[in-house]
């Protein structure tokens, strides 16, 4: 069951379907090699997870109630003090996930040879588990390139059934088993993002999406990537408006594309997986291919962000106006244009990809009202600023995009007819260090924060 809103996403630039989209492998075990250029992206760096897992899978005897689907490969198994309902659910749960995913043209999670005593997808259902985890098996079953079976472990869901919440973790965890067939080395907060994406259409558990959404809009500072692979994550907007822009249709295409053309081959023995090219080197040369750039997409995703919930005007982001309030980016500064001038500062410094909002009211700005806007922030990131009038339906009126220097930490621009106006929408996004030979990496959690200071003058 699909429960994304609205019409089928927008438009795909020919640059982008040449690079990513025809390039789709024919198998998932078997993506296609990237060609990213010269070093260092054919070099293996040891930034990605460690290969060898958190846990094993629980004992045979531990758990003797065993349930397998007659449809799907996916088996249940349970402690034998476990309601026989419980695991009935659970399996019901697993195959309606595996249809979903199957109907958006995804495969199942990795054959794992038998480990589980079946070739299938295995959950286990344990008294003592805390929180659903989902974890990949010491051995990598792949063909050439990094990829991995795994099992999922949850505490069993409790009568009558009817939350919402464990349905949603079993699609989570099968949705992360299949990311892991995809690419071993995808580093955790991609794995978040796109499991948390992928359960969203297959369980329709609003509660948990918007409990996610709340969370990740409430510190927009933080790295997209900062998230807990088994737990939902609000960075499935990412995702989400990925799909709306480049999308032909399909859901979730764009982010699982990206992930399985930047698999890579890990050497025997290697303690971590090789994840070089990442999600976000695979987004950076692609937005090259058309003529733009990761430091842009991630500004427009900024702005995307200021325009969920209640604040959504229907041209940001589709269906989003289902999270309401809880939906709503958290604003550094609101402060009225007659207060000006004023010298702003944020709350606490950006990691990279996190990004910053200030809200100039201009309800009782004067006719011919203008602004000058001037930013400074602290080398070697580069930060990309917008800023936005938006107008009293709370639309987005127009934008002046600011695009950084690299070197340089200091921008200066003016705004003019602002009279009318709701406000003025500053938007910044840390988009990563200066250094072009080495990026923004989402395996080098934890990440150095910088700071900024805004100065408004009318």
């Amino acid at each position: 069951m699909l429960n994304r809103k609205g019409g089928p996403a927008i438009f795909l630039a020919a640059a982008l379907a040449a690079s990513i989209f025809a390039a789709r492998p024919a198998s998932a075990d078997e993506p296609p090699a990237l060609a990213l250029g010269p070093a260092p992206y054919d070099e293996i760096r040891s930034t990605g997870r460690e290969v060898a897992p958190s846990r094993g899978r629980p004992e045979a005897s531990a758990v003797p109630v065993v349930a397998c689907s007659f449809h799907d490969a996916v088996c249940v198994h349970a402690e034998a003090a476990t309601a026989p309902a419980a695991v009935l659910w659970t399996l019901r749960w697993a195959e309606q996930a595996l249809r979903t995913y199957r109907a958006l043209g995804l495969p199942a999670p990795l054959d794992d040879a038998g480990l589980g005593g079946t070739r299938g997808f295995d959950i286990y259902l344990l008294a003592a588990a805390d929180a659903p985890s989902t974890t990949p098996d010491l051995i990598a079953r792949g063909y050439g390139f990094d990829s991995q079976s795994a099992f999922t472990i949850l505490p069993p869901p409790a009568a009558p059934f009817t939350s919402c919440f464990a349905p949603n973790a079993v699609a989570q965890g099968i949705a992360r088993a299949i990311v892991l067939r995809f690419d071993a080395g995808v580093e955790d907060g991609t794995s978040a993002m796109t499991s948390t994406y992928l359960a969203s259409l297959a369980s329709e558990c609003d509660l948990a999406d918007l409990a996610a959404v709340d969370d990740f809009q409430r510190a927009p500072e933080r790295a997209i990537t900062a998230a807990n692979p088994d737990e939902p994550a609000g960075s499935l907007l990412f995702p989400w408006f990925l799909d709306d822009v480049y999308g032909q249709s399909t859901p979730a295409k764009v982010i699982t594309t990206l992930i399985s053309v930047a698999a890579q081959r890990t050497l025997p023995g290697a303690l971590e997986w090789s994840n070089e090219p990442d999600l976000f080197d695979t987004l950076r040369i692609n937005m090259k291919a058309r003529e733009s750039s990761l430091d842009a997409l991630l500004l427009d995703f900024s702005i995307a962000r200021a325009f969920v919930g209640s604040r959504s005007d229907g041209m940001h982001l589709t269906g989003v106006e289902r999270f309401g309030d809880f939906g709503r980016v958290r604003f550094d500064w609101a402060v009225p244009f007659t207060s000006l001038p004023r010298r702003l500062a944020p709350i606490r410094p950006l990691d990279p990809t996190g990004a910053t909002y200030l809200w100039i009211d201009c309800a009782d700005a004067p006719a011919g009202a203008e602004l000058t806007f001037l930013a400074d922030w602290e080398l070697p990131s580069i930060f990309r600023w917008s800023l936005i009038k938006v107008d009293k339906t709370g639309a987005e009126n127009g934008r002046i995009d600011i695009a950084g220097v690299y070197g340089d930490s200091h921008v200066e621009r003016s705004v003019v007819g602002l009279a009318g106006m709701a406000g003025l929408l500053v938007v910044g996004v840390n988009a990563g260090s200066t250094d072009r030979g080495h990026p923004f990496d989402p395996d080098e959690a934890p990440f150095m924060p910088h700071s900024y200071t805004v100065t408004l003058a009318k």
